[in-house]
């Protein structure tokens, strides 16, 4: 975490200037800010309103290099801005806070936020920055986990898959998201029930149950192995007793097919259907089947794959 203000000095102070500055690629003059306010990279915004309300509250200069959330485009040199600020004090490891309008977050790190971060991966400056941080001292476990957990549920699947082998420990739902196939076995068969049902971080809309079993752990592990299009991962899991009509302590509590349909992954749905998934079933929060799903979000191949004969 990040050192205290210093006394006397407003929480707020400098930061925005020294933000537009970052934004704006203008290493020149951040420079020379960090120059005149050593304890600038250190500090953290106090502004309540959007975004810096939910899970991007008390955020540091270095939190900015994500583009997550979207404040404005990244310049062609955030590596350059990122590395100044790292040389110039910031946290590699500072977490946001809880804010307001999301106080049950889990916090976030910079690596966090990149590996999660859309417009990053688009604007070509996602691996680098992964790159950058993890050299500097990130920590890919950070969060128990919640780098890759995040990046998985955000459909960030390249950005999970580099943290997986960058080293970052898996559990049997990351490791069916990544498909990693040998981690994977190795959990399924172990005598230790207690290794098998460890999580990483609980993440999503729904909570995890003390009372989970087997079965809410492979449900969970299929529903990320649909998502992702891990044909091979969701074999195993189904041979290992996975349900494909189950609803698991998931988003929505819908079905691994209607997270295929999310995902769009016409073959992860076939693997379904073969397995006996009912295209019928309908999810918790909106009662509505897959199909549903795949029309509302506009999912053209998932759509043509429940549609076969």
């Amino acid at each position: 975490m990040s050192r205290d203000v210093p006394v006397g000095k407003p929480p707020d102070a400098g930061l925005k200037e020294a933000r537009a500055l970052l934004l704006a690629g203008d290493s020149r003059r951040l420079a020379s800010m960090l120059v005149e306010d050593p304890d600038l990279p250190r500090r953290r915004f106090s502004d309540t309103s959007v975004p810096y309300d939910g899970y991007f509250h008390g955020a540091t200069l270095l939190h900015h290099v994500a583009a997550n959330p979207f404040i404005g485009d990244l310049p062609q040199n955030i590596e350059e801005m990122a590395t100044l600020l790292l040389d110039s004090g910031a946290d590699v490891d500072a977490i946001t806070l809880q804010g307001p309008s999301q106080p049950d977050d889990i916090g976030w790190t910079t690596l966090g936020l990149v590996a999660t971060s859309a417009a990053a991966r688009e604007a070509g400056h996602q691996r680098s920055l992964m790159d950058l941080l993890i050299e500097a001292g990130a920590d890919v476990d950070a969060r128990n986990g919640g780098c890759i957990i995040g990046a998985l549920y955000y459909g960030e699947a390249d950005a999970a898959g580099y943290l997986a082998a960058r080293g970052a420990r898996l559990d049997l739902a990351a490791a069916a998201g990544v498909g990693d196939i040998a981690r994977m076995e190795a959990l399924l068969a172990t005598a230790d029930e207690s290794l098998l049902k460890a999580r990483l971080a609980d993440y999503g809309l729904a909570r995890w149950p003390e009372t989970a079993d087997r079965s809410d752990v492979l449900g969970v592990a299929l529903v990320y192995a649909a998502l992702h299009g891990r044909v091979e991962a969701m074999e195993i899991l189904l041979q290992a007793g996975a349900d494909p009509n189950g609803r698991p302590p998931f988003d929505h509590h819908g079905t691994a097919l209607h997270w295929a349909v999310m995902g769009d992954q016409p073959d992860a749905v076939g693997v379904l259907l073969d397995a006996g998934a009912d295209p019928e079933a309908v999810d918790r929060s909106f009662d509505s089947t897959p199909e549903g799903w795949a029309r509302h979000l506009g999912k053209t191949r998932a759509l043509e794959a429940l549609a076969r004969d």
